[in-house]
């Protein structure tokens, strides 16, 4: 049928939780979007300094998102009242899951780059804000690392974490799925396709809604494998792409949650290396991840392949690109990217972008389109949600350790350096 449509870790060095500085709201009820409106006036009229910083962290509190200045988002982080509005405005939910909190810098890795490449994209926010009523939950506090180099300089970072946005209908049922991160363009055109499944689910019955979520599901199983079929003619992408994963490639549960996005990999894999270099997973290299980027053009229609690889194209709009540069040189001067560094660094950001796109698409989300037919379309949140972590992200809610306590090597530290307070 076709149809239009937070713990404590120790590691190696010097680790353990960081402190969060947030502002405290009321509790009782979630502040209404018209009172954002009113701030993002204010803060717009506001002249840069210190009153224009603080009225910034005012914003992000009531709209919980980092960054919202830019985003001009508003995130609901209760389901009940995500649930009203949605009835309310009759449009689905996309739900952001993800480890740690989005309204706090050290969230995972990609929560991080959705803030910076997905939500500051100006044609992504004005997207979400028109479609879709926006919920975030957090899976579990992510594993955050200081690393103190002993004379006032620290490093602090998180090790692990994935993301995925549910979308959701007004009363809560799992419709679709997109694992980790899509360049811009990717992700509003996926979620096209959600919202018309979306569309033509509302007012129906609990049986008429898990056949079309089947049938939706199993379009996209076929259309997957019609992908891989585009790809032949480029034999180049798909001989390396169809190895990346592969099960002799996976040491241990955290090299599988590492490796099950290419850009988290850029982030984090360098880290594990030299903080426990015992548990850090094979990096891609430079042409794994390009012969992912080729394909995700191959599949978005970003550039023309057929003469052979070529730069990738530029994939981040003006808002994400000062957001990214804003970030990355918030460091002493002698630290901060100019010229050709800062163009390299957005360019292999860049790619990545695409690069993850083709991933998720290819290899994670048709895992996710088989275990919702098999389940016949009907699965509440919890139990799906649970079932990817455990088998797509390979990051199991049994392991409390996500991979970073295998118990098999000796470190030379009083019980592997844990410390439970």
């Amino acid at each position: 049928m076709t149809h239009s449509f937070r713990c404590s870790l120790a590691l190696g060095l010097t680790a353990g939780c960081l402190a969060a500085l947030t502002i405290s709201l009321r509790a009782d009820r979630a502040p209404a979007p018209k009172e954002l409106e009113s701030l993002f006036e204010r803060y717009d009229r506001e002249p840069d300094g210190p009153a224009k910083d603080m009225l910034a962290a005012q914003i992000d509190a009531v709209a919980h998102q980092k960054y919202a200045t830019v985003s001009r988002l508003y995130w609901h982080t209760d389901l009940a009242s995500a649930m009203t509005a949605a009835r309310e405005q009759g449009r689905p939910i996309l739900h952001l899951r993800m480890l740690g909190n989005l309204d706090e810098d050290l969230s995972c890795a990609n929560s991080r780059l959705f803030r910076a490449t997905l939500y500051a994209n100006q044609e992504v926010s004005r997207f979400l804000r028109e479609r879709f009523i926006l919920y975030w939950s957090s899976e579990r506090p992510v594993p955050r690392v200081t690393i103190d180099y002993g004379d006032g300089r620290r490093l602090e970072r998180t090790t692990t974490g994935n993301s995925a946005h549910y979308i959701l209908d007004e009363e809560g049922n799992v419709l679709d799925v997109l694992p980790g991160l899509y360049a811009p363009t990717a992700f509003v055109r996926e979620l096209e396709s959600s919202l018309a499944l979306a569309a033509l689910v509302r007012g129906k019955s609990a049986d008429e809604r898990a056949n079309l979520i089947v049938d939706y599901h199993k379009e996209h199983l076929v259309a997957a494998k019609r992908d891989w079929a585009r790809l032949t003619g480029t034999p180049w992408i798909l001989g390396v792409a169809r190895q990346l994963s592969t099960p002799a490639r996976v040491e241990n549960p955290l090299a599988a949650a590492q490796r099950a996005t290419v850009s988290k990999m850029a982030i984090e894999v360098r880290d594990l290396r030299y903080i426990a270099k015992e548990l850090a997973p094979e990096a891609l290299s430079e042409n794994d991840v390009a012969m992912w980027s080729a394909a995700g053009r191959v599949l978005y229609g970003m550039g023309d392949l057929t003469l052979g690889p070529q730069p990738p194209p530029r994939v981040l709009d003006e808002a994400s690109r000062a957001l990214v540069i804003r970030l990355h040189n918030e460091v002493p001067p002698v630290l901060r990217a100019t010229g050709q560094r800062l163009n390299a660094l957005i360019a292999r950001l860049e790619e990545t972008l695409i690069a993850d796109s083709a991933l998720n698409q290819l290899r994670l989300r048709p895992q996710i389109a088989a275990e919702i037919v098999r389940r016949g379309g009907r699965t509440d949140f919890a139990t799906l949600n649970a079932w990817i972590y455990a088998e797509v992200f390979r990051s199991p809610r049994q392991d409390e350790w996500l991979g970073l306590l295998p118990r098999d090597v000796f470190t030379g530290l009083p019980g592997d350096g844990v410390v439970i307070r």
